[in-house]
């Protein structure tokens, strides 16, 4: 019991002597930023990217501006703050994209499919009139190439 109003005693009288010290010159106040080339929102803080005023809004939380050397930017709001990416067009395909699955053999009124997947190879078998359209596909692509 002695030991705790020691130690109750000793911790008010340092708190004590903090507060004497108070009296000592306050510390330098954060210099203020200074201004950047950048064009921020009247009511957006210094440094933050926000869209254009003549960005074309495409939807909640995304927009599309040209800047002053044609290229086309994308303005994107998220949980972190707004980003900036470039527009770039969707490639175009000269080729029809090949079938993810593949054909392994046709017989007896069955075909036997394959798929890769990030866990293994993944196999099944169907007869011809249950094929759903990608099956079709990737049998018509294997009967394309077994005829060359």
């Amino acid at each position: 019991m002695k030991q705790i109003a020691v130690i109750l005693f000793l911790t008010g009288a340092l708190a004590a002597g903090a507060f004497a010290q108070a009296g000592q010159p306050p510390k330098a106040a954060p210099k203020a930023p200074q201004k950047s080339g950048r064009k921020s929102a009247p009511n957006a803080a210094p440094g933050v990217l926000v869209p254009p005023p003549g960005a074309e809004r495409i939807s909640e939380g995304l927009w599309r501006a040209t800047d002053a050397q044609g290229k086309t930017w994308i303005y994107k709001k998220t949980p972190f703050g707004m980003v900036r990416y470039e527009d770039e067009a969707a490639p175009q395909a000269s080729a029809p994209a090949r079938s993810a699955i593949r054909v392994l053999e046709v017989g007896s009124g069955k075909v036997v499919f394959e798929r890769r997947t990030p866990f293994g190879s993944n196999s099944w078998t169907k007869a011809p009139s249950e094929l759903d359209e990608e099956e079709r596909r990737a049998l018509d692509e294997w009967r394309k190439e077994a005829n060359k």
